[in-house]
């Protein structure tokens, strides 16, 4: 699978949020942006729309990016959250898609 890279014009800040601590111990006063990304918004249509009503998804909003080490499972902080559009997001998934280490797809909610 290809990218378009015209595509990727919405950025994504990935940030450990205040109140936790980081890595050595210390507490987080205010939120550490840890990666800042540019992805593609894949707009709910047709079938999947649907779906995501039916299970109340509504402000779920699905992202397309590069592959990221630093996403991965194994390498990213347990507590992520994701700036977009001056809201702050909550990490539903990220999938490396179809294992290639090409792409990512980032499955964010709204935090309310």
């Amino acid at each position: 699978m290809r990218i378009n890279p015209g595509d990727l014009k919405q950025k994504l800040i990935f940030q450990q949020p205040a109140g936790g601590t980081n890595e050595n111990g210390f507490p987080i006063t205010h939120p550490i942006p840890y990666k800042t990304v540019w992805g593609a918004l894949k707009t709910l249509r047709g079938n999947r729309f649907y779906t995501a009503a039916q299970n109340q998804m509504e402000n779920n909003r699905e992202f397309l990016i590069r592959y990221q080490k630093a996403l991965d499972e194994t390498e990213r902080p347990e507590n992520l959250t994701v700036m977009w559009n001056q809201k702050e997001h909550e990490i539903v998934s990220i999938e490396n898609d179809d294992g290639l280490n090409v792409s990512m797809t980032v499955v964010v909610k709204v935090v309310t």
